[in-house]
């Protein structure tokens, strides 16, 4: 699947905007809600992260040691979402966890 044309640029504005504050804390991890067909922001911050997980409807099955995948779709549970509630969404796309499983500090992405 080829990537969106702004895409790289994009990604390296959220690498920017998450990688400072991944690095704050001994052995992080990371859920990527909208990681994209090859979750290529995990992989980019894999050396800093004990953990990263991705999620997206059309991301492929990717195993390693320090990366997982999962395809899935979430399914509306309103009639309408109204555009701001749905930019906000979008714009926090890393949590980052501390290494005992405890919500410690989520930045927006963008």
């Amino acid at each position: 699947m080829k990537e969106a044309l702004l895409e790289p640029l994009l990604r390296t504005m959220r690498l920017n905007k998450v990688l400072p504050t991944i690095k704050e804390f001994d052995n992080p991890r990371v859920l990527d809600i909208g990681c994209g067909w090859e979750a290529k922001l995990l992989k980019e911050i894999s050396p800093y992260i004990a953990q990263g997980v991705g999620i997206d409807f059309k991301a492929p099955n990717i195993q390693t040691d320090k990366i997982r995948t999962f395809s899935y779709y979430f399914e509306p549970k309103w009639d309408s979402v109204n555009l701001h509630q749905s930019k906000n969404l979008h714009a926090t796309q890393a949590s980052v966890f501390n290494g005992g499983g405890g919500y410690a500090k989520c930045k927006s992405a963008l």
